[in-house]
């Protein structure tokens, strides 16, 4: 039987009723954080009816095993919970469209085996972030993520510094190591065909290569002709590109400086790096005008 839900858009908050919801507790109203200890308390009350029931049928090293596993599973779970609170401020606003409960039950059956502190965060992120904003991360994103070792996750986080032109990573010679590309490749965070991007730039005019959704390289044409600079790229799968919007980007000062040396010696005149102050789900947007020149 299906019911009507009233999200609360109190970040805190929803996060808090997302898990009530997902795991079949009730919430009504606000609520802070902490009730979503309720999931605890249910799980761990099912895990001591299980051991229970084991050791009055005489099986206590069964029952022992149990526990165990089922109080490691509970931690894991907890712990993303955790790592999940510290990516809301009180009274953030978020969407209020629920987050489906289908999402959340899929998420919970694979944080509880999740031990790994690195991991622990990444799924922090990606649950925070569905809450604030849901549709963000597929079902089928979680099911590839799942498999990720956190050596693999580093590889990936690594590789977010060469992110180019939206849904890129820069593969020439400067940027994404070809060792890394093979893992992210594997693991199905990229697609694995080599293309190329070709930034034309009409005669006496400008052109706008983008770093992510925050900055932009702005390369000028000093010539009298056209200019279209050929760059090698790989685009980055669907999961890869749900994974990007959250990694915290590593430092890409070096990227860009080699990336910058790169057009000069293609000919470009004046290059500067610009903040972008709006970016639209179309790929459009708009740059501040007195950048960084290099």
């Amino acid at each position: 039987m299906g019911v009507n839900i009233a999200i609360n858009t109190d970040g805190l908050a929803k996060l808090a009723e997302t898990i009530c919801y997902g795991t079949g507790l009730t919430a009504h109203g606000k609520k802070k954080i902490a009730d979503a200890e309720s999931y605890a308390t249910i799980q761990k009350a099912k895990t001591e009816a299980e051991v229970e029931i084991l050791k009055l049928k005489g099986e206590d090293e069964v029952a022992d095993y149990v526990l165990a596993r089922q109080t490691k599973k509970l931690n894991n779970a907890k712990a993303v919970v955790d790592k999940a609170t510290k990516h809301f401020v009180e009274g953030e606003k978020v969407s209020n469209e629920p987050v489906s409960q289908d999402w959340t039950n899929r998420l919970f059956s694979i944080i509880e085996d999740i031990s790994d502190d690195t991991l622990q965060e990444l799924w922090g992120q990606i649950l925070a972030g569905e809450v604030k904003k849901p549709k963000s991360y597929s079902l089928r994103t979680l099911d590839l993520l799942k498999n990720i070792t956190t050596e693999e996750a580093n590889v990936f986080i690594n590789a977010c510094r060469f992110h180019f032109q939206e849904k890129f990573l820069c593969t020439e010679k400067f940027a994404l190591p070809f060792d890394d590309r093979l893992v992210l490749g594997e693991i199905g965070l990229i697609n694995e065909e080599d293309l190329t991007n070709t930034i034309n730039i009409l005669p006496n005019n400008k052109a706008a290569a983008t770093l992510g959704k925050k900055s932009a390289l702005v390369l000028n044409n000093p010539n009298d002709f056209n200019m279209d600079i050929p760059i090698s790229i790989v685009k980055l799968s669907k999961a890869g590109y749900e994974l990007l919007n959250l990694v915290q980007k590593p430092d890409n000062k070096e990227f860009i400086n080699n990336l910058v040396s790169f057009f000069k010696t293609k000919g470009v005149g004046k290059i500067t790096l610009n903040d972008i102050i709006e970016y639209n789900e179309n790929g459009t947007f708009r740059y501040l005008t007195n950048g960084k020149e290099f």
